[in-house]
């Protein structure tokens, strides 16, 4: 076991260190950014590097896969933090329903047993406003989520492919 997780720390390690290093006249992506033999290029460099590739100008290819990858990470930001907050909502709700099913229940025992199921049931839908904003959001996170991620995949898929059509 120790041997098989030393090989494989050595691996992670060596991979990394070895990807550092690029062939020269090398075009790479970073982000939305290019990088020629591994430094960083200006934008105005970018934008001259791609508007002649093989006689057909890749900016506005480029600049709609940059959009279509920025509006990925948006929704699935955005997604995540409404599913998130959303399921909170969710189960503030339910505790709502539960502790206020359980005080009508107890404080409508007073009167009788007729007035604590009546009292029960009243308590028990004070967290139905909740439970429903709370499904409402978690599900349009869940939507975002669902869209925003494809996105970012494609267009990431988008700009390696212009990256990768570069050739000095």
């Amino acid at each position: 076991m120790k041997r098989l997780f030393c090989t494989l720390f050595l691996l992670l390690f060596s991979l990394g260190a070895w990807a550092q290093y690029a062939v020269p006249g090398t075009v790479t992506r970073s982000g939305t950014h290019l990088k020629v033999d591994g430094e960083r290029i200006s934008p105005e460099q970018q934008i001259l590097l791609l508007s002649n590739i093989d006689g057909t100008d890749f900016n506005p290819a480029w600049n709609k896969a940059v959009s279509g990858r920025n509006l990925g990470i948006g929704l699935t930001v955005g997604g995540s933090v409404a599913a998130l907050g959303g399921g909170a909502l969710t189960l503030i709700g339910i505790a709502t329903s539960v502790i206020g099913a359980a005080t009508g229940a107890v404080v409508g025992s007073i009167g009788g047993p007729d007035t604590a199921h009546d009292a029960a049931e009243s308590g028990a839908s004070a967290g139905k406003p909740y439970t429903t904003a709370g499904l409402i959001t978690a599900g349009a996170g869940i939507v975002a989520l669902g869209a925003g991620i494809p996105m970012i995949i494609s267009n990431n898929r988008r700009l390696n492919g212009i990256a990768l059509s570069i050739k000095f």
